[in-house]
Formats: C-alpha cells, sequence, structure tokens
C-alpha cells in the first residue's frame, strides 16, 4: 500500500511521457530539419512524433532497430533497418541526416564507441544529436548508494550494462572537437511528488533520473570523428 502511494505521489507511470516531452523540448530548439533517424526506434511511435514536431516527411524519417518484433511493427511507421549497434555500420552516407536521435539505448551497450563514431559520421555538419540516458548520479541513486544498495539505474539483474553521471557524460562529449553541446535537461526528478518530479527535473539535470543532451556538429572529419575507442588513446 505504501509502494503504491508512493508511486502515485510521484506518477512514476508517466516517467515515459516525462522522456518524451524533454526530447521534444530539445527538438524545438532545432530551427530546420529534412531528414530524421531514431537509433533504437522500438516500434516507431515515438519516432513518428518526433518526426512531426521536426515537419520532416515521412519518406525521410529512419529508425534502426535490433528487435524482429519491433521492426515489423516500426515498418508500418517509417523506414527501418537492423544493425548491431556494437559492430555494424550503419546504412547511410556521410553527413546525410540532419538530426539523430539516441534514446535511453546507450545504457544497454558495453561497446558504444562504434555507434557514436557511425552517428557522427553520417550527422551533416550543422546537424544535431540528441542523446538521452539514465543519471547515476540522480537524488534516489545517491541516497541508495549512500546506504549500500544498488542504483536503480544499473540493477544487477536489469538490461542495463553502463552507467553515466550527467557531468561525466558531458565531459566526454566536449573531448570531442567535432561537436559542441548545446543544451542539457533533465527529466523526473525522484523521490520528490508532483509537480516538482515533473517541473523541477529539466532545470537540474545533475539531479534528475534521466539526463538529455542536444549536440551540435560543427565540423567533418573524414578519419577521425571524435569518439574513438580508448585504445586509440583519444579520449583520455
Amino acid at each position: 500500500m505504501i509502494r503504491r502511494i508512493y508511486r502515485y505521489m510521484v506518477q512514476a507511470q508517466y516517467e515515459g511521457v516525462r522522456n518524451c516531452e524533454a526530447v521534444l523540448s530539445l527538438l524545438r530548439r532545432i530551427p530546420r530539419a529534412e531528414s530524421l533517424l531514431d537509433v533504437g526506434c522500438g516500434d516507431g511511435d515515438k519516432t513518428m512524433h518526433y518526426a512531426y514536431e521536426l515537419a520532416v516527411a515521412k519518406d525521410r524519417v529512419y529508425g534502426i532497430e535490433q528487435q524482429p518484433h519491433c521492426i515489423e511493427r516500426a515498418k508500418q511507421h517509417l523506414n527501418v533497418v537492423q544493425v548491431d549497434l556494437e559492430r555494424d555500420r550503419f546504412p547511410f552516407n556521410d553527413e546525410e541526416l540532419d538530426v539523430i536521435i539516441c534514446n535511453q539505448v546507450l545504457e544497454h551497450l558495453k561497446n558504444i564507441f562504434v555507434p557514436l563514431q557511425e552517428m557522427a559520421r553520417i550527422l551533416k555538419t550543422g546537424g544535431h544529436l540528441l542523446i538521452g540516458i539514465p543519471n547515476l548520479a540522480a537524488i534516489q541513486n545517491r541516497f541508495l548508494l549512500l546506504l549500500g544498495y544498488q542504483p536503480m539505474c544499473n540493477a544487477i539483474i536489469g538490461p542495463h550494462v553502463r552507467c553515466f553521471t550527467t557531468r561525466g557524460f558531458k565531459d566526454f562529449v566536449r573531448r570531442n572537437q567535432n561537436v559542441e553541446l548545446v543544451e542539457v535537461v533533465g527529466a523526473t526528478l525522484y523521490p520528490f511528488p508532483y509537480p516538482i518530479v515533473k517541473y523541477g527535473a529539466p532545470y537540474l539535470p545533475g539531479l534528475a533520473s534521466y539526463a538529455f543532451y542536444l549536440l551540435k556538429k560543427v565540423r567533418h572529419s573524414p578519419v577521425q570523428h571524435g569518439w574513438e575507442t580508448p585504445e586509440a588513446d583519444t579520449l583520455f
């Protein structure tokens, strides 16, 4: 009963909606776009919502997905391809796309460098990359770690294999001289009740459960795309 009351107070059932709203708020910062790629598009429903916000024509909306059952559903909405994100080259030319969204994907990957390099390669100079990831340094995770518990964003029995703090990921992004960080917003400020959980999060991304980063590509380097593997000694 206590758990149900708490979930009601923080409106836990709207966590996904708040994430989508955070993405849309950043997309409104983009002046124009003629093409869109959603990396990890799922069934494509949210992808088309993003495309509508950007006024991108349906035939210029693309998705990358790994799950066969999601691919079949997504094909009803957009052009979708199956790609192994950690190994495969994306089936797009250099500087082909205006906007790329990668939302709640990187935390599922051991190798984040291949997909990041590929997104940097196919994004047009002047184009935008939007990345959404859970925040290890969220308030609830700090309390859990202080008490010796596993953080919510990196449960032992769960799908996430990587975790990021907002500050750490910003530092990581800034090491890529081919992009600039435009804005960072947060979503879901647990453990506070509504309306703080919703309306406080965008202004406190370092404490929110999820952080969303809008990047702009400022130059194209055909050889080095700025997110090489650590073995190349270019990141650290």
